[in-house]
């Protein structure tokens, strides 16, 4: 992946530089992020962290904690009060058994099926599914980019699933899970710990961190899986990197096509 991003990475400060100049931000208010683009060119992130995590998109400065107290998110019970529409909704569009809207999203399942039913993807919204899922949009709005700023999606794992070792895009988001069908046998590491998912209760980590995911139980598991800005990003800091992202999906549509047409 990483040289997939790296072409993308190298435009992305002339990008910024000029980002700012049209909206007449303060250059200074931005520093960590035009660090971060700086340090991730350089080669050097894991110079900056102190360990387990390899974001492709890093801010520098933002707390590092594989896993996050619920405590610091009082919009998240509200999700879990939810949980009865959320996963009603989830059964109408196909729940586990029904058809997939994509197998396997990013090739990590090494054994058994990984799919989703996504509401955004990188950003890229899936109108019919938004339309079809009212409760769940109301239930996420109050959450700090839950509704666009990376991955929302409900992620089933089939029995026997084992997906793979990684790392997120950046460590500008965290992830939340809230748990809608949960086998015993299903669990997930984050940096060195493992946790198990409970039905209508959520948590929250950074998936920048190393994490991985099994499903040894004889049932599918499912999880609402949202992203959300880091509680320590300011709000021209988020412009920002909404815009970085916007950048990148361009910039990564049009090598890819490229490629294409010369091959």
């Amino acid at each position: 992946m990483e040289e997939d991003m790296q072409p993308w990475l190298a435009e992305s400060p002339a990008y910024l530089e000029r980002w700012i100049d049209e909206q007449e931000v303060d250059r200074a208010s931005l520093e960590r992020v035009i660090s971060g683009l700086d340090i991730v060119l350089q080669g050097k992130v894991s110079e900056h962290l102190s360990g387990g995590q390899e974001p492709n998109l890093f801010v520098p400065g933002l707390l590092e904690t594989a896993w996050w107290d619920n405590g610091h998110f009082p919009w998240l019970s509200d999700v879990e009060a939810a949980t009865a529409d959320i996963m009603a909704e989830f059964e109408s569009l196909g729940g586990l058994t029904g058809k997939r809207v994509v197998a396997n999203p990013t090739e990590l399942a090494d054994e058994g099926r990984w799919s989703a039913h996504y509401l955004y993807y990188s950003a890229k919204s899936y109108p019919r599914n938004l339309s079809a899922c009212p409760a769940t949009v109301r239930a996420l709005r109050p959450a700090p980019g839950a509704l666009g700023c990376g991955m929302t999606y409900f992620s089933v794992l089939d029995p026997g699933t084992h997906i793979a070792a990684h790392t997120g895009f950046t460590n500008a988001h965290l992830r939340c899970h809230l748990g809608l069908v949960t086998p015993k046998g299903a669990r997930m590491r984050v940096g060195g710990e493992t946790r198990t998912w409970e039905p209508g209760k959520a948590f929250v980590f950074d998936d920048s961190f190393d994490h991985e995911v099994w499903n040894d139980s004889d049932q599918g598991r499912a999880v609402l899986l949202f992203d959300i800005w880091h509680p320590e990003l300011t709000e021209i800091e988020v412009r920002a990197i909404t815009y970085l992202m916007e950048v990148s999906r361009k910039l990564i549509y049009r090598n890819f096509w490229a490629k294409e047409f010369v091959a």
